[in-house]
């Protein structure tokens, strides 16, 4: 099997994974970022729930509203880079597969 780009060797699955995302993170970057920004949100919850001041609780609102906005997008490329990955390594084994049936 031939992949465009490699010659007859087949190439590294890291390496073509990362060459069809191209500029986009691997999935399991963006399951740390998420992990990361959940964990922010859960100490401005934290905050929240402390805080006696009206303002304060109403800043760390909004920013749990906007936390929310970009852990639900991080959640959506995750699963996009885990689709393509995915469909990369079966795409990659397949021949595999076939050969030996």
């Amino acid at each position: 099997m031939r992949f465009e780009g490699y010659d007859d060797e087949l190439p590294d699955e890291d390496a073509l994974i990362e060459g069809v995302l191209g500029e986009n993170s691997r999935s399991r970057d963006l399951r740390l970022m998420r992990a990361a920004l959940e964990q922010r949100r859960s100490l401005y919850l934290r905050e929240r729930g402390r805080t006696p001041d009206e303002r304060e609780r109403s800043s760390l609102q909004t920013k749990l509203h906007e936390l929310d906005k970009q852990i639900a997008a991080v959640r959506q490329e995750e699963s996009i880079s885990g689709f393509v990955e995915a469909s990369v390594r079966i795409t990659m084994h397949k021949p595999e597969r076939e050969e030996r049936e």
